[in-house]
């Protein structure tokens, strides 16, 4: 991934939603990438529910999987 101006916001679709996003905000502090973790509504951006915060990770790739990651357990449905 190549991001030159931070902060970087990128939306994951989320299967079954017609009206929510996920949305990673991704920043660069010095050496190191944190990334907040959000469900939004589509159209407004409005945060319906804040998933977590992923902090000082060196890699920008492994900044976005882990996020990912995180979103995806998130919204996993619970059996």
């Amino acid at each position: 991934m190549n991001i030159t101006e931070f902060p970087a916001e990128y939306f994951i679709k989320l299967d079954g939603q017609d009206f929510l996003v996920g949305r990673l905000s991704i920043n660069k502090m010095n050496s190191s990438y944190w990334v907040e973790i959000d469900i939004v509504t589509k159209e407004s951006k409005k945060i319906f529910a804040h998933v977590g915060n992923l902090y000082n990770t060196a890699d920008l790739d492994e900044a976005v999987n882990r996020s990912v990651e995180m979103l995806a357990k998130y919204v996993k449905p619970k059996n």
